[in-house]
């Protein structure tokens, strides 16, 4: 009868738990798009925060889609710190902010699509996570030209620019036939490396110039972002006497001051010795010529390259996919035994007599009359196994436990009893001082036993 009462106690707490579970209702999510400004200059940085919030807590980072805006260039921007919240009415929300530029090169009205975002956020009234996807609203800006007279295809927009060079030699007793090269760096504030622009550099009167691939880079930091182009330039000197290498002028936007700006590199002034051996300048020209369409055919191959991740190719990076999945199966398998192993161990020692003996000691300390002697039965029914018959009479019989009996009539009576029922009669210290006793004189008896019996078989 008590068995049943029980399973029907946890039949129904399982069910309120399991409708309490389902009433739980989701968490509100929502994500935003938000610019630094309503209208940027053709070429001007566009910063766009995407904002995702939820009511109750965030389990894990969200993910921010990439997408693309169209006639612009976007690039993510890292943060350090991104997580805020707000408060509407009384309540506060939690949200993490993910910031990308956009960097328009078409003028007029542009659209930023909707973003995907998707977050992992529990349930009101729940702890376990659970994956949703948002999505922003389509947002739109304008893209004005720059200042009248600026010339769109030789000029950037950014909040600084410096422009440097150095040279792989120094420029004193050259020769005919010697080759310089020459390094162009164009630092950007606030401009992407792919939106600057080739730098205009004129021949020159005492020989040939030949370009290589250009340099691109990007840095960012906590707030802000800058690019890079270097420009490689090799000279020959094909001829004697006082030249002058021609200044180099970059213009550009300053969007703080608003108005044009030109950086430049000065003129330079070389003066180049004779060199009888005009052979030898041929050659040196030839080499060069080789050297670059060798470079710039190795540059197109690595830009043709039909499909290349961290350095591998197709067929690589298959076989480390393979292998990285056959692991994490035998790990995932190596896991879930464990647990199913843990878990029968849990098993075991919840239906232990050990376990079962703390939950009797634990009623005897709560002095619950009725409790005690459900537990003293359960107990019981692990402790006698095919020892003793299933009454307790015959183990107090067997091992002379006169101490046990008398306590336990006392707690018979103190259950039963109708008159003042709150009054307590038996000595809880005395009950479960008789239990032990008796638990440990069946242990030692069956200990003894044992060793008789290995000494039995192997004297």
């Amino acid at each position: 009868m008590l068995k049943r009462i029980k399973y029907i106690i946890l039949i129904i707490s399982f069910t309120c738990g399991a409708l309490a579970f389902g009433q739980n209702k989701p968490a509100k999510v929502w994500a935003t798009a938000t610019f630094n400004k309503s209208s940027v200059m053709l070429g001007e940085p566009l910063v766009v925060t995407i904002t995702v919030y939820t009511s109750t807590w965030f389990t894990k980072a969200p993910i921010f889609e990439e997408i693309q805006v169209k006639d612009a260039i976007m690039v993510e921007l890292e943060k350090r710190s991104n997580a805020t919240s707000i408060t509407i009415g009384r309540k506060q929300y939690p949200a993490i902010k993910q910031q990308f530029v956009v960097y328009p090169n078409r003028i007029g009205k542009n659209i930023l699509p909707s973003f995907k975002v998707t977050l992992t956020s529990p349930p009101e009234g729940d702890y376990k996570g659970r994956e949703r996807i948002v999505r922003t609203k389509t947002r739109e800006f304008t893209v004005i030209p720059p200042p009248e007279g600026t010339d769109t295809e030789n000029w950037i927009a950014a909040y600084n620019v410096k422009l440097t060079d150095s040279w792989n030699t120094p420029l004193k007793d050259l020769k005919a036939g010697d080759v310089l090269e020459r390094r162009i760096t164009v630092n950007a504030s606030g401009a992407l490396s792919a939106a600057i622009p080739p730098l205009r550099i004129d021949s020159v009167n005492f020989g040939s110039i030949y370009f290589k691939t250009p340099l691109l880079n990007n840095r960012q930091n906590t707030n802000s972002f800058s690019g890079t182009r270097v420009e490689i330039i090799n000279y020959l000197i094909e001829s004697d006497g006082v030249f002058t290498i021609p200044e180099v002028n970059f213009n550009w936007f300053n969007l703080r001051t608003k108005t044009l700006k030109t950086a430049t590199i000065k003129p330079i002034s070389i003066s180049v010795a004779p060199n009888p051996d005009l052979d030898f300048i041929l050659s040196r020209q030839k080499e060069l010529q080789a050297e670059l369409a060798i470079s710039e055919a190795v540059a197109q191959e690595e830009k043709t390259v039909p499909f290349a991740l961290f350095g591998l190719n197709w067929w690589q990076l298959i076989l480390v996919v393979a292998s990285l999945i056959l692991v994490v199966k035998v790990i995932f398998n190596v896991l879930f035994k464990l647990k199913f192993k843990r878990k029968q161990r849990e098993q075991l020692a919840l239906e232990s007599e050990g376990h079962y003996f703390k939950l009797l000691l634990q009623a005897i300390h709560a002095g619950q009359s009725d409790l005690v002697i459900k537990q003293l039965f359960f107990w019981y029914d692990r402790f006698r196994k095919n020892r003793y018959n299933p009454a307790m009479s015959d183990l107090i019989s067997k091992t002379n436990a006169t101490d046990l009996l008398d306590n336990l009539k006392l707690l018979e009576e103190e259950v039963y009893r109708k008159d003042n029922a709150n009054y307590t009669i038996i000595d809880k210290n005395k009950l479960s001082e008789s239990i032990k006793l008796i638990r440990r004189k069946v242990f030692n008896v069956n200990t003894s036993e044992t060793k008789g019996s290995w000494m039995h078989i192997n004297p």
